[in-house]
């Protein structure tokens, strides 16, 4: 029995794993976790304006990846139109009474789908009638996004890069003057679904789970909270000695006032750890409200907005979907920062400040650099990449280097993006006052000979 438990104590102790090495490990799963694939569903509508009068046989769907790549991968098919446009000439409508009939779907890995183009081509019995039209993903849509559009059709170009020309322009001007030649047109609805980055999806779930466990809680508490009353009606006493309590606290204000201020070189340890304790208590309030039903309402009608604005752009779209490489730290920094020069100008000031502020801790100070060292690359690189590429590199070194802190480095930056327009600014304003006034000291030296 002994060897059998050393064995089993040798073999415990091997696969233990400490706290931080599991949670490093999981994070490597997640970040390396491989590509989900996308869907692109488009719904074909109608064909509006088609030239002749034979009938479409079908529209296909096709993607080419961003390479170059795969000329037509997944080339699917819809049937038939479903019937004609009484209205207009030679349009047709696709779908019926079967809603799949014209659905088309690709699947493919998220960022290939993003980064392709697709290609519809309205196709005919006779082939070199056959009419296209391309699409770029990641310009037109964003993930889980849906779009209606109207896509110009155009005759398929042959091997040698012509294309045939619209031979129902001749005809419908010669048929009848009064109407215009109109551009043959494909109406659809595009759709791009994708999952989440693997990390992103992993908040998403822990986040689901917690607000799941809120809920039964909170529900079970209110139902509690709220019958006490009905059960024990002794409780309700306990509001009577409130109004005294409430009277003697208010009037001893004034003496804790004047306590605090006489002493407040003893106190201020005090005072510090109750708020740093009450800042807790409150933090983990406000985020245990906020988790439950009616603080989640809330915050989302102030949160959503800003949310979907920044979900529409493509630092975004990168950092919540699966759409290709993770954003850098300075493309994120880039998406945040302002743009314009009073901006730029404040965001400037402020990365200086920050970093001139080591000297109000001497030596110890030095300490901070160190940290706000790569932060300051990264912000001084965001704004002023364009302009000076090396300047983030100097925003390092003086940040590193000991006493080097009052070198403005981010403000140095500004002047030199906005430095010569602001000269040349200050120079045609100070050309327009000599020529002002100029013509007040002309204008004077002839007003005072015609007195003459």
């Amino acid at each position: 029995m002994a060897p059998n438990a050393a064995g089993s104590s040798s073999s415990s102790s091997s696969t233990t794993m400490d706290p931080l090495t599991a949670t490093t490990k999981m994070a490597k799963a997640i970040m390396s976790a491989p590509t989900g694939n996308g869907k692109l569903v488009c719904t074909i509508l109608s064909a509006y304006d088609l030239p002749e009068g034979v009938v479409p046989e079908s529209v296909t769907m096709s993607y080419r990846e961003a390479t170059g790549r795969g000329n037509g991968y997944n080339e699917i098919s819809t049937g038939p139109p479903a019937a004609k446009h009484k209205d207009h000439n030679n349009s047709f409508k696709f779908g019926g009474p079967d809603s799949a009939a014209n659905q088309l779907t690709i699947s493919a890995p998220l960022p290939v789908l993003f980064e392709s183009t697709v290609t519809f081509t309205l196709k005919y019995p006779d082939a070199s009638k056959n009419l296209t039209s391309t699409c770029t993903i990641h310009k037109t849509l964003r993930v889980n996004d849906t779009q209606w559009l109207i896509l110009n059709l155009d005759p398929v170009s042959d091997s040698a890069g012509t294309r045939t020309p619209l031979k129902s322009s001749a005809s419908r001007i010669s048929t009848s003057s009064s109407s215009n030649e109109q551009q043959p047109t494909l109406r659809l609805k595009l759709r791009l679904e994708g999952p989440y980055r693997p990390e992103i999806a992993a908040v998403v779930n822990l986040m689901n789970g917690w607000f799941t466990a809120v809920d039964v809680i909170s529900d079970n508490t209110v139902g509690f909270v709220s019958d006490i009353p009905k059960n024990v009606p002794a409780v309700k006493l306990l509001l009577v000695p409130t109004v005294p309590l409430a009277t003697v606290a208010i009037g001893a204000l004034p003496i804790l006032g004047g306590i605090m201020i006489i002493g407040i070189p003893f106190f201020l340890p005090i005072i510090l750890i109750v708020l740093t304790l009450g800042l807790s208590l409150g933090a983990i309030g406000s985020s245990v409200y906020f988790s439950t039903r009616s603080g989640r309402t809330r915050i989302q009608h102030v949160a959503e907005p800003s949310y979907q604005t920044f979900l529409m752009t493509k630092t975004g779209q990168r950092i919540i979907y699966d759409v290709g490489p993770r954003p850098s730290p300075q493309s994120l920094a880039h998406a945040v920062l302002p743009s314009d020069m009073i901006g730029k100008l404040i965001a400037s000031l402020v990365i200086d400040a920050i970093g001139s502020a080591s000297y109000l801790i001497p030596l110890a100070g030095e300490g901070f650099d160190l940290t706000w060292a790569p932060m300051s690359m990264i912000l001084v690189g965001a704004l002023y990449d364009d302009v000076m590429p090396n300047l983030k590199y100097i925003a390092l070194i003086e940040e590193l280097l000991p006493f080097t802190d009052f070198i403005p480095s981010a403000t140095l930056g500004w002047v030199k993006e906005f430095g010569p327009n602001i000269i040349d600014e200050a120079k045609g304003r100070m050309g327009d006052a000599k020529r002002a006034g100029r013509r007040e000291r002309d204008a004077l030296a002839n007003l005072h000979l015609s007195r003459q």
